[in-house]
């Protein structure tokens, strides 16, 4: 009888050893299911403004109202959310004095913060430079004739060494691209895409 009752309490010590280990190597993997998404959730974010889309409507019209009566005379380049997190909207424009400028609105249109400098407020081209003149009137002529009823936002050298000449247009159906010309004043090429077509 005592033998039986041994057996007995033995087997039941077996048997929740088991159990408790399979308890145990049921929860590793829900531990380990934890671990990945927090690190592709840290890993997540970046500064690639990737999520910015071109106002339309009534946003827009409110928005460039506001720039406007902060910044009289200026010309509205192209108004954008803003993906930082710094604004809700946010302006490109050219000054009365030739600078360019970015402004940025809270969600009420009020302007919370100017930043000068930059190709249209965008990037750090800090060699490049506003054509003028005789050369400004030939990379438009030669932008606008081989993009029919384009709008020619700005005009610059370009210093990366790809062309001598850039263009930042919106074509007739919205969308933005950059036209790099020669020294000759030829097409070399035409990259499209990005708000303002300011993709550096």
């Amino acid at each position: 009888m005592n033998s039986i009752r041994k057996i007995a309490a033995g087997t039941t010590l077996i048997g929740a050893l088991i159990g408790g280990g399979a308890l145990t190597a049921m929860a590793l993997p829900a531990n380990a299911a934890t671990t990945p998404s927090a690190t592709s959730t840290a890993t997540s974010s970046g500064p690639n403004h990737e999520n910015e889309t071109d106002l339309t409507g009534d946003i827009a019209a409110k928005v460039k109202d506001a720039v406007l009566a902060a910044n009289a005379g200026a010309t509205v380049e192209n108004m954008t959310t803003e993906d930082d997190g710094s604004a809700a909207y946010e302006a490109h424009i050219t000054q009365t004095d030739g600078t360019h400028a970015t402004v940025k609105l809270d969600a009420n249109y009020a302007v919370t913060a100017t930043e000068t400098g930059g190709k249209g407020g965008r990037g750090n081209h800090g060699n490049e430079t506003d054509l003028t003149g005789d050369i400004a009137a030939k990379v438009k002529d030669a932008v606008l004739a081989a993009n029919t009823g384009a709008t020619v936002e700005n005009m610059t050298t370009e210093d990366d060494g790809s062309a001598a000449y850039e263009a930042h247009i919106t074509q007739t159906d919205g969308t933005h691209a950059t036209v790099k010309l020669d020294a000759n004043f030829t097409i070399t090429a035409t990259e499209t895409g990005g708000p303002g077509g300011h993709g550096h």
